[in-house]
């Protein structure tokens, strides 16, 4: 049985409250920002408490989220991509636009070097796209000791509430490769995509059996269980910010 090592590393790193970027850096208003959440999260059939939030609100149980009345734009680092690897990651995209109701755009791919830890804002003000860069353990030391994936975002507070503006995915290529080449290779890998997306919008790891945020799975898990629902559907009910 494949054992897939589902990290959270880049995580800790982003959102440690000592990371959070200065609330007066928040970014102006994005053009394709609309009045009203742009999607609404589903019913969970079968809710559960079995997830766990990456961050809180202060002095609350409610999550960190992404504003849900602005889409989460994506820029796409193909340096090491599986083959296929953009109809992968559109895949894991609409199970977790499904999920939460939240929008996503990719807005194609770059070559450019990331942005230094902690960078909100793009050269227009707005948010700064999240990035997908597909990476060896070579180049980035989070991906050491078989880590398929790493996943976070960076947290900002504006008139005294929390919310996620960007973030980065990691990918090991090469380990994706070879668990393409496994008897579930594609939806395994999908798999792995749609838990470090699980990290970017706000999910935690959770020690349990049947849920994707597990830290550790394997290529029979492979679609979101009621815990993984449950939390999704709370991150996608977060506050549109008043601009």
């Amino acid at each position: 049985m494949l054992v897939l090592m589902l990290g959270g590393l880049f995580v800790t790193t982003l959102l440690g409250e000592d990371r959070s970027a200065s609330a007066s850096a928040y970014p102006d208003r994005p053009p394709d920002a609309e009045a009203a959440p742009i999607g609404t999260p589903p019913d969970v059939r079968k809710p559960s408490n079995e997830f766990a939030f990456m961050r809180t609100q202060d002095g609350s149980s409610d999550p960190v989220t992404y504003d849900p009345c602005v889409p989460i734009h994506i820029l796409v680092d193909p340096r090491t991509s599986v083959d296929d690897g953009m109809r992968l990651l559109e895949e894991a995209l609409d199970e977790m636009q499904d999920a939460t109701g939240l929008a996503f755009v990719v807005d194609g791919l770059t070559d450019d070097p990331r942005p230094s830890e902690g960078t909100i804002a793009a050269a227009d003000g707005g948010p700064l796209p999240a990035r997908v860069a597909w990476s060896d353990p070579g180049t980035d030391e989070s991906l050491e000791g078989g880590v398929a994936g790493t996943g976070g975002s960076v947290s900002v507070k504006r008139d005294g509430h929390w919310w996620f503006i960007t973030g980065t995915i990691l990918l090991d290529g090469p380990q994706l490769a070879e668990i393409l080449t496994g008897p579930r290779g594609w939806q395994a890998a999908r798999a792995v995509v749609m838990h470090e997306l699980g990290h970017l919008v706000g999910l935690n790891h959770v020690e349990t059996p049947g849920q994707l945020m597990q830290p550790e799975g394997d290529e029979s898990l492979t679609t979101w269980g009621d815990g993984d629902l449950t939390g999704l559907a709370a991150l996608g009910r977060g506050k549109c910010v008043n601009y």
